[in-house]
């Protein structure tokens, strides 16, 4: 593995937080083309966590997706990439064209890179921990995929069981904690159970069809740690949860960014408009 070196000049750190953008640039290159004098995006080292469904991977290889890697590549960021349920596991990725990529030591934990998109970064398959900015961070990748009813629990052929956490990733996670069950941040693409936004769910799917083990998971992750923020998203917009207990989650989409430093820190009488960069 590479140990990445640091940099020689000093730049100002910008941290970003974004949720599902669905192989599309677009989100991106219009909060660029909105903030870059304000932010001086390009004198600055910029990163953004995408908290799943980026896109890049949702098969190992797909015609576009360099067009796509491209697109991402040519904005001055650095892409820190959470697995969401649309996209094939990066381990899979690297297994199917092993020269091509390389495991990195960063944010006190280990990423994988393609070596020809060094910006695009993804983060374990499994749950990890990581410190960025400073903050502590507990990963929570994965969650199931609910397209028209197709991948239910009668037929499990049609259920690609590799979206979700798998038992020996959850065990895992349950022995990250164990002794280490303090952080300032989680990020997950799915969120507890007990947080669903049941209003954004679909109409016409039966959700006692739905696979909900992550989220039960993500229950018992969040009922056993102590953390101040929590940000995921897969439901397709954005909100921010009343405080409890000193406690805040963040529900992200593409239509907005959210800025790090404003979220870990916003008051309990903020609102999602204080912590948008």
């Amino acid at each position: 593995m590479l140990e990445l070196n640091c940099m020689t000049e000093k730049k100002k750190d910008n941290w970003f937080l974004f949720g599902d953008i669905h192989c599309k640039a677009g989100p991106l290159k219009k909060f660029y083309e909105e903030n870059k004098e304000r932010l001086s995006l390009d004198e600055c080292s910029n990163k953004i966590i995408l908290l799943g469904d980026v896109g890049l991977n949702f098969h190992t290889r797909r015609p576009g997706d360099d067009e796509f890697r491209a697109e991402l590549s040519s904005l001055p960021f650095t892409y820190i990439c959470l697995r969401g349920n649309h996209e094939a596991r990066i381990s899979f990725a690297r297994a199917d064209h092993p020269d091509e990529w390389t495991d990195m030591e960063k944010y006190g934990g280990t990423i994988t890179v393609e070596k020809k998109y060094p910006h695009i970064e993804y983060l374990s398959d499994g749950p990890a921990v990581y410190e960025f900015n400073g903050y502590k961070t507990l990963s929570l990748p994965g969650a199931y995929s609910v397209r028209r009813g197709c991948r239910h629990h009668d037929d499990p052929s049609l259920v690609i069981h590799d979206e979700l956490l798998r038992p020996d990733e959850m065990d895992c996670g349950r022995e990250i904690i164990k002794n280490n069950n303090s952080f300032d941040l989680v990020i997950s693409h799915t969120c507890p159970l007990k947080y669903e936004p049941r209003d954004l769910f679909r109409y016409d799917i039966d959700q006692t069809k739905v696979d909900k083990s992550v989220e039960e998971f993500l229950d018992e992750i969040e009922e056993n740690i102590s953390y101040k923020r929590w940000a995921f998203g897969h439901f397709h917009a954005e909100r921010l949860y009343p405080e409890n207990d000193g406690r805040r989650l963040l529900l992200l989409f593409q239509d907005k960014v959210a800025d790090l430093g404003k979220f870990m820190n916003a008051r309990a009488d903020q609102s999602f408009s204080d912590i948008t960069a």
